[in-house]
């Protein structure tokens, strides 16, 4: 018995070792698979380093070039401009899910734990957080019901005026199309000093440190998704655009068209919708998520734009803006305001002229773009060389000055000096235009060559 007893222990003794790697250090076992994709509609922008700043062929700025050397991160990034179908996805998800919970017939299904997605609980136990919960899109939503109830449930997503119809149909309240999501701030998060920042006061009247809980770092966030199509009636003065603001968004001839009309705030609320729908796809097949997609930093942006090259002042390399056959390379405002010139009037469908090195498209002129960074004349004074970005929260209460946004690129409206791949502008975060529109990025874990090869262009020929 003794030596069976003894066995047994040798036996178990090496089971154990077994198990744990004869204790070495082997990491935990049952790692997730971890499988990446080519994200559909974007291409590979490969890590690099650039000089931001002046062009050379740019005599306002040449006696006092702010010229800053920087390397950016491989990322992924849209290869055109976000288009009106792509962005009607958003409009309408953000549409449905209010039906849904007007209705009372949505599942809600819950999530696994993800920071992006927490709310507070109401009532007696306000504040406190709960688990995340997305809505369940498995039923489908009557919107051609007979059925009074329903008609009354659905009826605050429709005009009040119930004699008022378009071609039949009831008009769409677009004002309620409200979608609320949660951010973490981390900047707050990581400052280590009260009112450590001096650069926009950024930290102002934050914690001291970090306790390890992000509850108190939750920020709620309400943005109305609709583009404002009347841009193209109050921008232009004694000018008859009444065709575009009916038709531009809504209409399928201009499904792929750059949206315009979007705030800095509204693009932001796109990029928490991207990411939380292509994020939530993965956790279903128990993959790990991925980057979120964000605005580029107007670094990336450059990087991007130049395609590679450097000192050119624009995507294709060049210093003309039209090849050596008199055809125009980007949509823009040349010759005195022939507007038709280079093939388009108002902005031109994506794509429609040739993309820079790096695969992309329409990065001068078509749309400006928005960036994720607050404007600063002096920012490349004083951000990292590092993946630079100068970011500032503006609140309602802040100044206009402190609300003012990055815009790169320049549009169909612009001179040629301002569709520069240097040229920088600034637009105010809660303006929409007809000009300007936005891409996203999202930062590459890996290698083209380790990717997935699933997906690929929307280009459409």
């Amino acid at each position: 018995m003794k030596k069976i007893a003894l066995f047994a222990l040798i036996f178990i003794g090496f089971a154990a070792c077994k198990n744990s790697g004869d204790g070495q250090l082997v990491g935990v076992s049952n790692k997730t698979k971890f499988i990446t994709f080519t994200p559909y509609g974007m291409v590979y922008v490969p890590e690099g380093n650039i000089i931001l700043g002046t062009g050379e062929n740019d005599p306002v700025l040449s006696f006092a070039p702010q010229l800053r050397s920087v390397t950016l991160p491989k990322f992924w990034m849209d290869e055109t401009e976000i288009t009106n179908n792509e962005y009607r996805q958003f409009v309408n998800w953000v549409r449905d899910s209010i039906a849904h919970t007007l209705l009372g017939e949505a599942e809600i299904a819950e999530a696994e734990k993800y920071g992006h997605f927490l709310k507070y609980k109401k009532g007696d136990n306000a504040g406190e957080l709960i688990d995340p919960r997305v809505i369940n899109w498995r039923e489908e939503i009557p919107w051609n019901s007979t059925n009074e109830e329903v008609q009354e449930a659905l009826s605050p997503l429709f005009s009040k005026n119930s004699g008022f119809y378009h071609y039949r149909q009831t008009s769409l309240n677009v004002s309620k199309l409200n979608y609320e999501y949660w951010t973490i701030d981390y900047e707050a998060a990581a400052a280590k000093e009260k009112g450590g920042s001096s650069i926009g006061g950024m930290f102002a009247n934050r914690p001291s440190h970090v306790d390890g809980n992000l509850d108190r770092f939750v920020r709620r966030n309400v943005t109305n998704v609709y583009p404002d199509t009347l841009v193209w009636i109050y921008e232009f003065t004694y000018s008859d655009n009444e065709h575009m603001t009916k038709n531009y968004f809504s209409h399928p001839q201009y499904s792929h068209y750059p949206v315009v009309g979007v705030n800095w705030i509204q693009c932001q609320a796109f990029c928490h919708w991207r990411s939380q729908m292509r994020n939530l796809w993965l956790i279903s097949r128990s993959y790990p998520v991925e980057h979120d997609f964000k605005l580029p930093s107007e670094g990336q942006w450059e990087w991007a734009a130049r395609g590679g090259l450097q000192g050119n002042p624009y995507p294709w390399g060049g210093p003309y803006t039209s090849n050596q056959n008199g055809c125009f390379l980007a949509n823009f405002k040349p010759q005195r305001g022939n507007y038709t010139v280079d093939g388009n009037f108002y902005p031109a469908v994506v794509a429609y002229y040739n993309p820079n090195d790096f695969g992309l498209y329409d990065m001068s002129g078509n749309v400006a773009e928005w960036c994720s960074d607050a404007y600063s004349h002096s920012a490349s004074s004083f951000v990292s060389d590092i993946n630079p970005v100068y970011k500032y929260n503006a609140t309602q209460n802040d100044s206009k000055e402190r609300k003012t946004k990055v815009v790169r690129g320049g549009s169909w409206k612009d001179i040629s000096k301002y569709i520069s791949v240097y040229k920088r502008d600034y637009q105010y975060q809660d303006t929409c235009t007809s000009y300007i529109g936005f891409r996203c990025v999202q930062e590459a874990i890996v290698n083209p060559k380790e990717v997935n090869r699933g997906s690929g262009s929307k280009i459409y020929r």
